[in-house]
């Protein structure tokens, strides 16, 4: 099946076999570590002065532009190169990569550094790491609801989104006060709903490679003027997301809309 295809397409078991297992020692860039490592590369300069390549903080991390690439895309990479990159870019781990891979790896770091015998402090280490644990957990669960209630309305959210997008278009247009725009409502819908399936896939697989596929490929609907997409996300966000969880629980969500509202008149 082909990637278009996907994201035409409800049943997405296909989607997820793209998913690749882990490796015990590689980590992941979270989505809003990668939209830090994004916006770190952009602000940085090599020695010429020139925007900071793949190829250039390449060289810098001492590893493959491969694994940059792939590092920025949110496929996981070996830990160390990992954390050298984020280095690289003067940013933390702890900003960038997914917070259990974290908690573990820093807490494992810290019970060894700090092992002198004393099972009495390395209790409490312990204890620290179930605490944070079990506190992502808890962040995790918000974010399980977060993909179903999308799943659940997103022809609904498709559909207002899209009414209140063309009727801000047309009221803005004097001489289109009397036009009737009601057919174009559900044309419009439907293509708003393909942008929250893409953004639904890609909080499933927590992975933004498929948002980089279906921008890079043109995969995305862009059949009318762009400002109307992006009105018709800011919706969403601000008055059906906002509204609907508090802040933390719907990041990831918002991270992913706040790209596309952001991203859509640039590459488009």
């Amino acid at each position: 099946m082909s990637f278009s295809v996907l994201l035409n397409n409800d049943n997405h078991t296909d989607l997820l076999s793209m998913n690749k297992k882990r490796n015990r020692d590689s980590v992941s860039a979270s989505p809003e570590g990668i939209m830090r490592l994004k916006q770190a590369r952009a602000s940085q300069r090599d020695d010429e002065g020139k925007p900071l390549s793949y190829e250039r903080l390449a060289v810098k991390a001492k590893m493959t532009d491969r694994t940059v690439k792939r590092f920025f895309r949110g496929i996981a990479v070996d830990r160390n190169n990992a954390i050298a990159i984020i280095k690289a870019l003067g940013l933390r781990p702890e900003d960038v990569l997914y917070p259990e891979e974290f908690l573990v790896s820093e807490s494992i770091e810290q019970i060894q550094a700090k092992d002198t015998g004393d099972s009495e402090r390395t209790g409490e280490l312990i204890k620290g790491l179930e605490r944070a644990l079990s506190e992502f957990k808890k962040s995790e669960e918000a974010s399980l609801e977060v993909m179903e209630w999308l799943k659940a309305n997103r022809k609904a959210l498709s559909q207002e989104a899209a009414e209140a997008a063309l009727r801000k278009h047309y009221d803005q247009n004097r001489n289109n006060v009397d036009t009737d725009y009601s057919g174009d409502i559900e044309v419009f819908s439907q293509e708003i709903r393909k942008y929250l399936q893409l953004i639904y896939y890609c909080l499933e697989l927590g992975s933004w490679e498929l948002m980089d596929r279906a921008i890079q490929e043109f995969l995305m609907p862009v059949n009318r003027d762009l400002q109307l997409y992006v009105d018709a996300l800011n919706f969403i966000k601000n008055q059906k997301v906002s509204l609907s969880f508090a802040p933390e629980e719907a990041n990831e969500l918002t991270l992913y809309l706040d790209y596309l509202i952001k991203i859509i008149p640039i590459r488009f």
